[in-house]
């Protein structure tokens, strides 16, 4: 740069020419620092280099950013499907698009066949497959079929249905069940579609009432019951069926604290029952627990499967009997001819000797202690009761037991007893032909006072009822006939050793009061007498046992008053009778061992009588004539 021209370099330019000079001047000074602020640099009119380029910072996206963007297009998407669902869901598969339609009766009588019409309609847009039917029935249902089977479960497949149409099966059972009760049958059905793994489901259910019962059942006994007594319940069993019901039973369910007598229950058999016919059982036991408790027993009435079994195949009617717990403050007992059971049962026409006793449970004395026996019913012959130790009053036919008669009742001490007696009689079996479950009522009534706990006297009275039935008379008449009968007889007569003569050995049953069911009459014939075999009725009902030698007569049901009202119920059949020389002067014996058993419906006693041996003394035959009945 030429001298004196003027420098228009700032200092910091010259500086920089100064380092990169090719040789730097020996005599260039050191730089200083100066802490003065230099002036301002006035603006350069010349060239300046560039500025050199300045980079901005790129911002972070924060994770909150990025959470609201995913979530708003989560929302955008899931508003997409909803529409797409709204406009084109028409084609999707769904189980509410299956309709299941159970018809059938809404009530039924039990033990009714049942027919279920299950229609399944399919309103998919698909064809479904793979399909499968189940019902669920309750354990007492049989099969339509055979009563004899269950009938709890049912399936079956329908096969495939095409969208829009429809699928049906029939359903076929009998349903049994208690008067009143409300049977639900589930129906499941499950399917498939093409292309998926997945298993649909639609339930449905159907519905029918039990409006009435083959069977009717009804218990009686006493609401009030003293701790330790016996109580007796009078379980009545109905036929309200058009046919027979066989294999009849009740079954008890006792509460807590219940005994029954020993051998009895819980499954108690009743056996079959004609249309409209009633048969009552009897459950005796006793009861402990607190005074005031309420004890419920629970009787069904149904059919057994089998004699051996101890539930109830089907049970067609339940009924309750609530019995409440009283402490006993004088308790009194009966005997009827050493009977102290809660129904006893004798003969009609027979003679009854009767005990009354009476004891005082309390820890304090009974006053003026009262106790009667009032006796009632058809049955009763009220002119022959008597009494002893005590006042018979005929006006109500009642026996009293008083201070008067017995001193002991003035002031019962506790733990004290006493007894009274008397007797009356049954009327005779012709008298009570025409009635219906004949019986006698004993009501025994106790009645005292004894010292409250506040010192007052106060009154107190119970009592108890006995039912006393009369049981039937079933009577055989049994004898040999030559001369007439049901058959011809050949042969000597009198009979001839070693000839072969025939005999119609004929039989004949009567009974009284009450029906006996499971009549069976038999008889043993001895080696030298053989069965024809023929015989009447010739309904299978006579028949004969090589092996045993013995000959059976299943008379089955003899109603009351047979051989009375009605004609008796007569059987027949022929033997032939080989005598041996030996026997020639006897008459000798054409069957022996000769029994009827069965059992009376009304008092469920067994019954079983014997008679003598049949020979052939022909007693009954209108030719007969002394001595041929002899051999010779």
């Amino acid at each position: 740069m030429p001298p004196n021209t003027p420098d228009d370099t700032s200092s910091l330019e010259r500086l920089r020419q100064k380092l990169y000079a090719p040789q730097a001047p020996e005599n260039f000074p050191a730089p200083t620092l100066s802490q003065t602020p230099a002036p301002p640099l006035p603006a350069e009119e010349g060239w300046a280099p560039p500025a050199s380029p300045q980079f901005k910072k790129k911002p972070r996206v924060s994770w909150a950013a990025i959470f609201l963007g995913v979530a708003a297009v989560f929302f955008i998407l899931a508003v997409a499907g909803a529409a797409y669902f709204l406009v084109f869901g028409g084609r999707s598969v769904s189980t509410d698009r299956i309709t299941i339609l159970a018809d059938g009766p809404t009530s039924i009588s039990s033990g009714d066949e049942v027919t279920i019409l299950v229609s399944l309609e399919n309103r998919n847009p698909v064809t479904i497959m793979s399909t499968s039917l189940t019902a669920e029935f309750p354990d007492t249902t049989r099969s339509s079929d055979n009563e004899e089977l269950p009938f709890t479960h049912y399936e079956d497949i329908v096969g495939d249905i095409v969208s829009g149409e429809s699928g049906t099966r029939s359903i076929r059972a009998r349903i049994f069940g208690s008067e009143g009760e409300r049977v639900v049958v589930p129906i499941r059905f499950e399917y498939r579609i093409e292309g998926s793994n997945a298993v649909f489901v639609k339930e449905a259910e159907y519905e029918v009432q039990i409006t009435s019962s083959p069977i009717s059942i009804r218990a009686e006994a006493v609401s009030e019951a003293a701790v330790g007594q016996p109580l007796t319940f009078a379980v009545t069993v109905r036929s309200n069926a058009k046919e027979p019901i066989e294999n009849v039973a009740v079954f008890a369910q006792y509460p807590f604290g219940f005994t029954a007598r020993r051998g009895e229950g819980p499954v108690f058999p009743v056996g079959t029952l004609a249309p409209g016919e009633e048969r009552t059982v009897t459950v005796t036991g006793t009861l402990t627990g607190e005074n005031n408790d309420e004890r419920v027993f629970r009787f069904t009435g149904g059919i057994r499967r089998g004699e051996e079994t101890s539930v109830l195949a089907v049970s067609y009617s339940t009924a309750l009997a609530s019995v409440t717990l009283a402490k006993p403050f004088l308790s009194a007992s009966l005997s009827l001819n050493r009977d102290t059971s809660n129904t006893p049962v004798i003969e009609a026409g027979s003679a009854v000797q009767s005990i009354v006793s009476w004891v005082n449970t309390l820890a304090t004395p009974v006053l003026d202690g009262q106790v009667s026996v009032k006796l009632s019913g058809a049955a009763l012959d009220t002119s022959s009761v008597s009494a002893y130790g005590g006042f018979y009053r005929s006006s109500d036919t009642t026996i009293i037991y008083s201070r008067e008669t017995e001193s002991g009742l003035g002031n019962l001490a506790p733990g004290a007893t006493g007894s009274g007696t008397f007797s009356f009689r049954t009327k005779p079996a012709a008298s009570l032909v025409s009635m219906k479950n004949p019986t006698i009522i004993a009501t025994i009534s106790v009645a005292g006072r004894r010292v409250g706990e506040s010192n007052v006297p106060e009154n107190i009275s119970s009592s108890v009822t006995r039912t006393i039935k009369i049981g039937t008379d079933l009577a055989l008449a049994a004898k040999s006939l030559y001369s007439t009968g049901a058959f011809k007889n050949t042969g000597p007569w009198p009979p001839v050793a070693d000839q072969e003569t025939t005999y119609t050995i004929d039989l004949s049953l009567t009974n009284t009061v009450n029906s006996v069911a499971d009549t069976v009459v038999s008889g043993v014939l001895p080696s030298y007498v053989r069965y024809v075999g023929v015989s009447s009725p010739a309904d299978g009902s006579v028949s004969y046992n090589a092996a045993t030698r013995t000959v059976t007569w299943r008379a089955g049901e003899i109603p009351a008053g047979t051989g009375f009202a009605i004609a008796a119920r007569t059987a027949a059949f022929q033997v032939a009778l080989l005598p041996s020389a030996s026997q020639r002067g006897t008459s000798p014996i054409l069957m022996s061992s000769v029994k009827v058993t069965g059992t009376d419906r009304f008092t469920q006693k067994a019954l079983s009588l014997t008679r003598s041996e049949i020979t052939t003394q022909t007693l009954s035959d209108p030719s007969y004539v002394q001595g041929k009945g002899e051999v010779r």
